[in-house]
C-alpha cells in the first residue's frame, strides 16, 4: 500500500499544489459539462424521448460508479497523481468514438459505447482526487477546500451550458467533444506539476504484497462497517442522489417544453451560480459547529426549492427556485464528505470514497432508469388527460406538455425535504461529529 507525502512538509506548499489541482479539475469539468450538455440535447432532438436520454445518462454514469471501488483501491495502492493522469488521458479514447459516431451519423449505440468507455476511465480519477486532498492539507482546512472542490465541479453547470448552447447555434456537437478532449491534456499537464516534489512511501505492512482486490475491498468495507454512522450516511446520500437524479434528466425536457436550446443553456448557467454562492458561503464560515446540521439544512433547502421548480411554467420563477436549490447543494455534499473524511484513516480513504461513491451514486442510475419511464408513460399522459384529479392539479401547476414532468419533480422534491428532516435525527450519524482519524501529512 502506498501513501503519497510531500517532501516539503509545509502547508503553503501543499495549498499551492491544491490550488493548481483545483484549476485543472475546473478546466476538465468545463469540458465534460459541454460534452454532457451537447450530447443530451443531440439525443433528445433526434429521438424526442426522455427515456433514451436517461439511457444515455446511465451509460455515462454507470461504469464509473461500478468501478469506483477499483479506482479507490488503486488510489490507495499506487501514486494517486498517476491515476488521475491516466484517467484523464484514457477518457479521451471513448470521446473520440463519440465524435466519429456523430460525424458519420452512426447508430446511437456507438455514442453510448463511447461515453461508456470514457466513464470507465473516469473511475480512476475521482477517488484519487479526493484522497489527494487529504495528502496535501490538514483537517482544519477540509471544509474550506471542500467548498473550493464544489466550485470546480460546478464549473460544468455554470460555464458549460451557456457556452455549449451558444456554440450549438454555429457548430455541431462533435466540436464540443473535441474541446473536451483538449481539456484532458491540459489537466494532465497540471497534475504533472502537482506531482513534482511528491514521493511515494511504501508502508511496511504491504510494500511486498501483491495487489489483491478482494482483500483491499474487505479493508474498505470493514472501515465502513466499523462506523455505523458512516453506513447510515451512505444510505442517506443514496436516497438523496436518487432524488437529485430525477431533476438531472427531467430539467431539459421541462424547459424545452416551452423554451429554446439557447434559453436552456442560459438559464442552466444562471441558476448554477447558486452552487457558487453556496460553496462560497460554506467556505467563508470560520467554524462549522455541526456538519450533520449542515447536511440536514442542505437537504431540506434543496427539497423545498426542488418542489417549487415544478409549480409554475415561468422562466423567471424556475430560475429563482433552481438557483436556491443549487445554493443548498454544497451544504449537502460538503457536510457528508467532511464527516467521512474525519472518520476514515487517510490510507483507506481511496477505497472508502470509491465504495461510498459506488453505493450512493447508484441512486442516480435508478433515477435515470425510472425518470424517463415515469415521465413518458405515466405522468405526462396523466397531465394531458381530462380526469378530475388531473384537472384539479392542472389548476395549480398547469396542464399540457411538460406538466407531467413538473408533477413528478414536485413529488420528488417533497421526498428530499423529508429526508433532510430525518437525517438530523439519526444518532449514529451525529456521533460522527466526534470521530477523527486524521493523519497529519503536511
Amino acid at each position: 500500500m502506498y501513501e503519497c507525502k510531500p517532501i516539503n512538509n509545509n502547508f503553503d506548499s501543499g495549498y499551492k499544489k491544491f490550488k493548481l489541482l483545483i484549476l485543472g479539475q475546473t478546466i476538465s469539468s468545463i469540458g465534460s459539462g459541454m460534452t454532457a450538455f451537447g450530447l443530451a440535447i443531440y439525443i433528445l432532438k433526434i429521438t424526442g424521448s426522455v427515456t433514451t436520454t436517461g439511457i444515455f445518462s446511465i451509460c455515462a454514469f454507470l461504469p464509473s460508479i461500478l468501478l469506483a471501488p477499483v479506482g479507490g483501491v488503486l488510489a490507495d495502492r499506487y501514486d494517486r497523481r498517476w491515476m488521475m493522469i491516466l484517467g484523464e488521458l484514457l477518457s479521451a479514447v471513448g470521446l473520440s468514438i463519440c465524435i466519429l459516431a456523430v460525424m458519420k451519423k452512426a447508430d446511437l449505440v456507438w455514442i453510448l459505447i463511447g461515453i461508456g468507455i470514457s466513464s470507465i476511465f473516469t473511475a480512476l480519477t475521482e477517488p484519487a482526487f479526493k484522497a489527494t486532498v487529504t495528502d496535501l492539507l490538514p483537517e482544519e482546512k477540509y471544509s474550506k477546500t471542500s467548498g473550493m472542490m464544489q466550485l470546480a465541479n460546478s464549473a460544468k453547470l455554470i460555464i458549460s451550458p451557456m457556452v455549449a448552447g451558444l456554440l450549438l447555434r454555429i457548430v455541431n456537437v462533435s466540436f464540443l467533444i473535441s474541446i473536451d478532449i483538449m481539456t484532458f491534456f491540459t489537466t494532465a499537464i497540471m497534475i504533472v506539476f502537482v506531482k513534482r516534489g511528491m514521493t511515494n512511501k511504501a508502508l511496511s505492512d504491504t510494500k511486498d504484497e501483491k495487489l489483491n482486490l478482494g482483500s483491499e475491498f474487505k479493508l474498505g468495507i470493514k472501515a465502513i462497517e466499523d462506523k455505523k454512522g458512516v453506513k447510515e450516511l451512505i444510505l442517506v446520500m443514496t436516497i438523496s442522489t436518487f432524488c437529485l437524479g430525477f431533476i438531472q434528466i427531467l430539467s431539459k425536457p421541462l424547459i424545452l417544453s416551452f423554451a429554446s436550446e439557447i434559453e436552456l443553456g442560459i438559464i442552466t448557467t444562471v441558476i448554477a451560480f447558486g452552487m457558487i454562492a453556496g460553496s462560497i458561503a460554506v467556505g467563508w464560515m470560520k467554524k462549522i459547529k455541526s456538519h450533520v446540521n449542515l447536511l440536514s439544512v442542505g437537504l431540506v433547502g434543496c427539497g423545498i426549492f426542488y418542489f417549487l421548480v415544478g409549480v409554475r411554467e415561468n422562466m423567471v420563477l424556475i430560475a429563482g427556485f433552481w438557483f436556491m436549490m443549487f445554493a443548498f447543494m454544497p451544504a449537502v455534499q460538503i457536510g457528508a464528505e467532511v464527516l467521512i473524511r474525519k472518520n476514515i484513516p487517510n490510507k483507506l480513504q481511496g477505497r472508502v470514497f470509491g465504495l461510498t461513491g459506488m453505493i450512493s451514486q447508484l441512486g442516480y442510475i435508478i433515477a435515470f432508469a425510472l425518470s424517463g419511464i415515469l415521465s413518458d408513460f405515466i405522468f405526462e399522459p396523466f397531465m394531458k388527460g381530462n380526469s378530475a384529479f388531473a384537472m384539479a392539479l392542472g389548476r395549480v401547476i398547469g396542464i399540457g406538455e411538460g406538466r407531467g414532468i413538473a408533477l413528478l419533480i414536485i413529488i420528488v422534491g417533497i421526498g428530499l425535504a423529508m429526508l433532510g428532516v430525518v437525517v438530523g435525527r439519526l444518532n449514529n450519524v451525529r456521533a460522527l461529529e466526534k470521530g477523527s482519524y486524521h493523519e497529519a501529512v503536511i
